[in-house]
């Protein structure tokens, strides 16, 4: 897979994987493999990406009125209905970086018609921004030793 991008590096790799069909990587050839997924965790996942393509044009529509520059300096707030909530909640951290924004909030959904209606509003993210990863963050500077840090990144220096 990563033969293309790293061609020296895999094929030293290469050398050094039993039963090895060829003398180079690059003269393999390549079978892809199906990815066997649980039906509930193919289900959540089709759900985060469904309201990953309902948020990337509220984003944009952000960017251009310029209310942010980048995704990282967004908050996100998403209004769904409790049965969609109850999916995604859990998976909050996971839909943050498949949207690539710093903050996401959920709010009760606003009274429409439609159940699955989602509403997205965007703002511009609250605190200042970490030097490290590039998140916007509240907490940035309250640990001593790494002043422009935010919590997460300080936990992975550690």
């Amino acid at each position: 897979l990563l033969a293309p991008v790293l061609a020296f590096t895999a094929d030293e790799a290469w050398g050094f994987i039993p039963g090895r069909a060829g003398p180079s990587v690059h003269l393999a050839e390549w079978v892809p493999g199906g990815l066997a997924v649980a039906e509930p965790v193919a289900a959540v996942w089709q759900t985060l990406l469904g309201l990953r393509e309902t948020v990337l044009p509220a984003l944009e529509k952000a960017r251009q009125a310029k209310t942010i520059g980048k995704a990282l300096e967004a908050r996100v707030t998403l209004r769904v209905a409790p049965p969609t909530l109850a999916v995604v909640q859990p998976h909050a951290l996971e839909l943050r970086e498949l949207l690539n924004v710093s903050q996401l909030h959920f709010a009760p959904p606003v009274a429409t018609r439609d159940p699955a209606a989602v509403g997205v509003e965007v703002a511009k993210a609250e605190g200042s921004k970490c030097e490290r990863c590039w998140h916007w963050e509240t907490e940035i500077g309250t640990h001593p030793a790494h002043p422009g840090l935010c919590a997460r990144c300080v936990a992975a220096l550690a």
